[in-house]
């Protein structure tokens, strides 16, 4: 089921150069035609690698008034939310509170902590603290090996074994209050890159050919992606597979450019026809 009078709340970062964060998240919802209220959560004037150090405005105050705009418009109707980074934990409160007091169908949240085994540079455990709380507020997480590894205290690769993974689900089911479901993303299996997630017990991973190098942004277009899906009333395993699809697709476009041009985040070209091919073929009822 399309929605096609409500909007996703997206709230994450937003890099006034490349296509990065929120640029992706709402060219990837825009294709599915929904509609979109944005909070970006620190506005950059570049990503944070490859262009020197960027310039950062902070946007609490402007988040409290916008809400309090927000909230004297009758037919805005915030059905469904997409957070991803947020950066400091006043933010995150913000946030939480707002998405505690709404009534939203899905609530897909990408925890970015870190990477690599270690978190990023300016956050501690104050700020995972926090995330813990916003995450209370989620229908779906979808943080990488080391995210998950650092909300539940465990220690998780991408070559991690479904063994391993599933201890860490288990261990983070015990910590919440309400079923969240955990997509863990940028797991590798043989030659493959992909996802994971628990089904009766066991872990089912979608994957792609891995493809060498680095490439930014993958994890804001797979919870983009994600959450366009779902809100089409998608089943959970298939927008999954299609959001991996799609991340694939993009990391594919971008590989073919120089070195130097892929900080500027992925080529989302293919992907977007993809879905609005889709969109539209829902809006004929032709999927």
């Amino acid at each position: 089921m399309m929605i096609s009078e409500s909007s996703i709340l997206v709230a994450e970062d937003f890099s006034a150069v490349g296509r990065m964060s929120m640029t992706a998240a709402i060219s990837v919802l825009s294709g599915f035609g929904i509609q979109t209220a944005a909070i970006p959560t620190e506005v950059l004037s570049t990503q944070t690698e490859g262009f020197g150090k960027p310039v950062v405005s902070k946007s609490d105050d402007w988040i409290e008034q916008t809400v309090k705009h927000w909230q004297t418009i009758p037919d805005l109707n915030l059905n469904a939310a997409l957070v991803g980074y947020v950066g400091n934990s006043a933010t995150v409160d913000l946030l939480t509170t707002l998405l505690r007091t709404s009534k939203m169908n899905h609530v897909v949240i990408d925890p970015v902590l870190g990477d690599r085994g270690t978190m990023y540079d300016g956050f501690d455990d104050h700020y995972l603290d926090a995330i813990r709380g916003l995450i209370e507020t989620a229908t779906v997480i979808t943080p990488n090996a080391t995210e998950l590894g650092l909300l539940t205290g465990t220690r998780l690769t991408p070559d991690s074994s479904d063994r391993d993974i599933l201890s860490a689900f288990a261990v983070f089911k015990k910590t919440v209050v309400h079923p969240i479901r955990v997509v863990v993303t940028g797991i590798r299996r043989d030659a493959g890159m992909g996802s994971c997630f628990s089904h009766n017990g066991r872990l089912v991973w979608n994957g792609s050919p891995f493809m060498s190098g680095h490439f930014y942004g993958t994890g804001d277009l797979f919870s983009a992606l994600l959450s366009g899906y779902l809100n089409f009333g998608v089943g959970f395993e298939s927008a999954v597979q299609r959001s991996v699809f799609g991340t694939y697709e993009a990391v594919a476009q971008t590989a073919k450019l120089n070195v130097d041009r892929r900080k500027y985040g992925l080529d989302l070209t293919k992907t977007l026809n993809d879905v609005t091919k889709f969109t539209l073929g829902q809006k004929r009822g032709e999927l």
